[in-house]
């Protein structure tokens, strides 16, 4: 039988340190602009993200829906991020909107690199592609192109062909 060294062990360790550094270089703390393709065309929303390890929690501010000119339509309402899970460099994550029997509860997956994530989101009805752009990570802001060099204006969800 033959005897394992110090070596051996060393060197499984090394191989166990370095798949797990893989695991966790997909950071995704920060402030990123998500863009869908709804009903009434393309949205745009703020979502912050705070990651402790594999997972991540946050908030999104999401423009509410309703009649046009209705009483709540297109106000901001922020709405927090649960069941953030990040495995590689993919998430996954939900945000419920709404309240009572009227709420909805998409479920986002998607591929990050970098400052970029693109995926689908999924709801009880539809399902919708998504964009994603970094914007600010842990205090550092990323301009959007061609806007102002003073930064991003404005916050919230924003809708694009109105």
């Amino acid at each position: 039988m033959r005897r394992l060294t110090p070596a051996f062990f060393f060197t499984l360790l090394l191989l166990l340190l370095s798949s797990a550094s893989i695991q966790a270089q997909t950071d995704i703390s920060g402030t990123w602009e998500i863009t869908w393709e709804g009903m009434r065309g393309a949205t745009t929303s703020v979502f912050t993200f705070q990651q402790e390890g594999d997972t991540f929690t946050g908030t999104a501010q999401i423009e509410t829906m309703g009649r046009a000119g209705g009483r709540g339509a297109g106000q901001i309402r922020e709405v927090p991020v649960t069941d953030g899970k990040i495995n590689g460099d993919q998430i996954t994550f939900m945000v419920t909107i709404g309240q009572g029997p009227r709420a909805m509860t998409p479920v986002y997956s998607a591929t990050v690199s970098g400052d970029s994530m693109e995926g689908t989101m999924r709801t009880e009805r539809r399902e919708s592609p998504f964009t994603g752009v970094r914007k600010e990570k842990e205090g550092m802001r990323f301009p959007r192109p061609g806007a102002p060099a003073g930064g991003t204006p404005g916050a919230g969800g924003r809708r694009s062909g109105r």
